[in-house]
Parts: C-alpha cells; structure tokens; sequence
C-alpha cells in the first residue's frame, strides 16, 4: 500500500513541479510580439489568460463592426495603437522585473523608455492550467488593458447618415 500511495504522489506532484512556465519568460514574449515591425498578434494570444483573451478577441470584432457600419470616407471607431501600450509610440527598451510573489499569480513590472522619456508599467499573470498567462496591464501613467476594453466597448458604432 505504501508503494500505491508514493507512485500515486509522484504522479500528482510531478507534473506541478514541472508543467508551470516560468512567468518571467511570459511577459518578454509578450512585449517582443506586441515591438515586432508588424505585431506578431499570432503570438500574442496563447500568451493570454482566457477571459482577457476573449476581451481581445470582442475589441477586434467589434471594430469590424464598427468599420462595416463607417461611411467609404469616414473613419471608424477603433483602436489607433496596440491595445497592449497605453504610449502611441513603442518603446525603445523593455526592462523585465522579477515576479512579485511565488503563488499562483503575480505582479511583473516592466521598465520601459523612448528617448528620455521612462515609465513602468505592470503586468498581472497567473497560472492557467500548466502556463503562466497574462491578466491585465497596469500603466504607469494610469488605466489599465482591461479598463481600455471595457471604456473602447461602451461607445455604441452606428450607421454613417443616420
């Protein structure tokens, strides 16, 4: 029985001992995609917790539907930048801080600075079945990623002439 009891711990502690990335690797990933030339938004969306996911993935839809409604000459109602930078510019560096704590989530910070303008913004992760996945993003110059969606969805698209 003793033998049944540690093979049976070994294979539940096992896999948490091991399965969990490191949230230190999540969040570059994350600003590398969102600075590449062309936003690799392919990349962007395994690294996201699933209800910001789905925030994300409504914020996209939402636009097409705002341009579908948008006279040919008018612009619609969308998001100028990434919706992941609160600055309209991307930064020139990215400084990754370590986690802020040990337990199933945590607070990153992440320095950043274009020219000589720095700020730090902070990112909110949190284990989601093996992974670490982004929760929000905290500005450092105020609001927040989900606050952004959320404000973004409540302006109502209606049709041009009417």
């Amino acid at each position: 029985m003793f033998r049944l009891a540690s093979t049976l711990v070994l294979l539940i502690v096992a896999p948490l001992a091991t399965a969990a990335s490191d949230p230190r690797d999540v969040v570059p990933r994350l600003y590398a995609a969102v600075q590449a030339p062309a936003s690799n938004e392919t990349a962007i969306p395994s690294l996201l917790g699933d209800a910001l996911r789905s925030a994300v993935d409504a914020q996209r839809a939402y636009e097409r539907a705002c341009a579908a409604l948008a006279a040919h000459d008018e612009k619609p109602h969308m998001l100028d930048q990434s919706p992941y930078l609160l600055a309209p510019d991307r930064p020139e560096t990215i400084t990754v801080g370590t986690p802020g704590s040990s337990g199933d989530a945590t607070w990153i910070r992440v320095d950043m600075a274009v020219g000589d303008y720095h700020w730090t913004d902070r990112v909110l992760l949190q284990r989601q079945g093996p992974d670490w996945k982004v929760m929000d993003i905290r500005w450092g110059q105020g609001g927040s990623l989900i606050g952004r969606l959320q404000q973004f969805s409540a302006f109502r698209c209606t049709p041009s002439g009417g």
